[in-house]
């Protein structure tokens, strides 16, 4: 017995011993490497939606109010966003499966604490290091997965991480609502921990050390400047979009923030060893490929918080029905991702580009002429014409701003492109917020005669910030037409 058990333990030795010189001489299969790359990223991705599911029931247990439950959430968003422009000096201060592997472990831990969580601070807590962990690890995955991938086949690899920055938001809510009714809230943490456990030894035995290292000198004023900086902007633009504009806190955040932000980005801009390459702005290409990306987010956040409200508030349904409208939409944008992408190696954005924003500009404007006796299947349709839209831009848009860089500087690339992303991700939110409640107070002071007190949302406010959205759609349709990329030799 003691002598199978030798055979079988130098077997396993023999063969993790191959699998390691396999990952060190960089022959390991690229599904390999995408597998451990996505699987982190799709627990990132999953647990920001599904823990909105699960808030509700998560405040009720702990015994604190929604203003103060409601950080579980926005904290995680907050850190998060602030992890990201810090990003590029990481990928070249540590070697990328280290760091990736270092993420995984800080986000299972915190999703660990979080499930451990006996009262609200120390969910909080768990939340919070769980942003810091996911902040990095999409960045990661992306810049990794353009490093490896030749410029001709780059297309077709952001098509199939589309496929996990789909799923994600898409799997999200009704993952968590089947946990929460199930089981309780904390076995989405749980189960968070688990995944973290499986894909720390998967990343360590396939990803290689793809990404070039510079070992910059740390530039604790920059790290400064970005942590106020980008902290207090998100923070006042997430408190703006949620108590409106006549919060003093928000806009001295506000500014401030944007204070910081802008010594950022002017230090950076004439460092030797910049944190954060911002000199990358000053390729067109590259700049508005990212303005256009960051509007199509807007669109997708400020959509995702309008059709609840709208499908819960307006027309009375159920909180699951509300999940369920956006599954279609959300499902198709997914798996159309590799096609798209493997159309973009062929074809190039000149066409594909402004045909899928214009897609996206109909089904947006279509959600503008909601009632409160439309159907559920009109907005079905609706929100999957602008998820097909959106599906059919997003991927060559983006890929095509990332070809314009030269291969040294996609670390830099993706953690700017991503940091503004997350900037305009929380400026729809305010701007789609105030929309709906100024249009709302309009309607309801020219109705009674008096002055609207903006407490109560009315079908006008939600079609205003319907519209809000559909204005960000057609600006981005617009600037597709500006996108001048250079045609890469095809293999």
């Amino acid at each position: 017995m003691n002598i199978r058990n030798n055979t079988l333990t130098r077997r396993g030795l023999n063969r993790l011993a191959e699998q390691i010189d396999k990952r060190d001489n960089n022959e390991v299969p690229y599904w390999l490497v995408y597998t451990a790359l996505f699987a982190g990223a799709l627990m990132v991705i999953m647990n920001q939606t599904a823990i909105k599911t699960a808030l509700p029931t998560m405040i009720t247990d702990l015994n604190v109010t929604p203003t103060i439950g409601q950080w579980t959430v926005s904290g995680y968003t907050l850190v998060k966003g602030i992890m990201v422009p810090i990003t590029a000096f990481a990928m070249n201060k540590f070697r990328s499966r280290n760091l990736f592997v270092m993420m995984m472990m800080i986000f299972g831990a915190g999703s660990l604490i979080a499930g451990l969580g006996v009262n609200f601070h120390m969910v909080l807590a768990g939340t919070l290091l769980q942003g810091i962990g996911a902040g990095m690890v999409i960045p990661l995955m992306q810049t990794i997965i353009l490093t490896v991938s030749p410029p001709e086949k780059r297309g077709s690899a952001m098509g199939l991480m589309g496929i996990v920055l789909g799923l994600g938001p898409t799997l999200g809510p009704a993952a968590g609502g089947w946990i929460v009714d199930t089981l309780s809230w904390q076995y989405i943490f749980f189960f968070l921990t688990i995944g973290s456990i499986i894909v720390i030894p998967l990343a360590l035995l396939t990803l290689t050390d793809v990404l070039p290292m510079s070992d910059p000198t740390i530039d604790w004023i920059s790290i400064r400047h970005s942590v106020i900086g980008f902290g207090l902007l998100l923070f006042g633009l997430s408190i703006l979009g949620s108590d409106g504009f006549d919060s003093i806190l928000a806009w001295l955040a506000v500014a401030i923030g944007g204070f910081f932000v802008y010594l950022f980005f002017k230090r950076n801009l004439h460092a030797k060893e910049p944190m954060l390459d911002v000199s990358l702005f000053k390729n067109k290409t590259f700049l508005i490929a990212v303005i256009i990306t960051m509007l199509g987010l807007m669109v997708i956040t400020g959509i995702s918080n309008v059709m609840p409200i709208y499908v819960q508030t307006t027309l009375g349904r159920t909180a699951t029905l509300s999940g369920l409208i956006v599954l279609p939409g959300g499902m198709f944008k997914a798996f159309i991702s590799p096609f798209i992408g493997r159309v973009y190696d062929r074809f190039g954005t000149s066409f594909i580009g402004p045909f899928g924003a214009l897609v996206m500009v109909l089904g947006t404007l279509m959600l503008v002429f909601v009632s409160e006796t439309t159907s559920i299947s009109y907005i079905i349709l609706s929100h999957l014409i602008m998820s097909f839209g959106f599906g059919i831009f997003n991927i060559p848009i983006t890929t095509a701003g990332m070809n314009a860089l030269p291969d040294e500087a996609m670390g830099h690339g993706t953690s700017a492109r991503q940091t503004v992303r997350q900037i305009g991700s929380s400026f729809a939110i305010t701007l789609v917020f105030a929309t709906m409640s100024i249009v709302s107070n309009v309607f309801s002071s020219a109705a009674s005669g008096l002055s609207g007190n903006g407490n109560e949302l009315s079908i006008q406010g939600i079609q205003g910030g319907f519209a809000m959205v559909a204005l960000f759609a057609i600006i981005a349709f617009v600037l597709t037409f500006f996108i001048r990329e250079e045609k890469t030799e095809k293999a």
